[in-house]
């Protein structure tokens, strides 16, 4: 299963739906809110995201 990015607001959403469809989603979160963000704030919110979401990618492709 993909890597899911998701604003902390939403995370309760996600692992509601997530525990209903018996699924254990990886997920990679993210301060809220995303909009309205200047450039350099969102810059940090990506490089966040991209540090956590990379070793995801790695175990995915079994080489973590």
């Amino acid at each position: 299963m993909a890597p899911l990015l998701v604003t902390s607001s939403f995370l309760p959403l996600v692992e509601a739906q997530a525990k209903a469809r018996r699924v254990t989603p990886r997920v990679v979160v993210v301060p809220h809110p995303v909009g309205g963000l200047n450039e350099a704030e969102l810059a940090e919110r990506i490089e966040a995201a991209a540090g956590a979401l990379l070793p995801l990618a790695d175990e995915a492709r079994g080489s973590a």
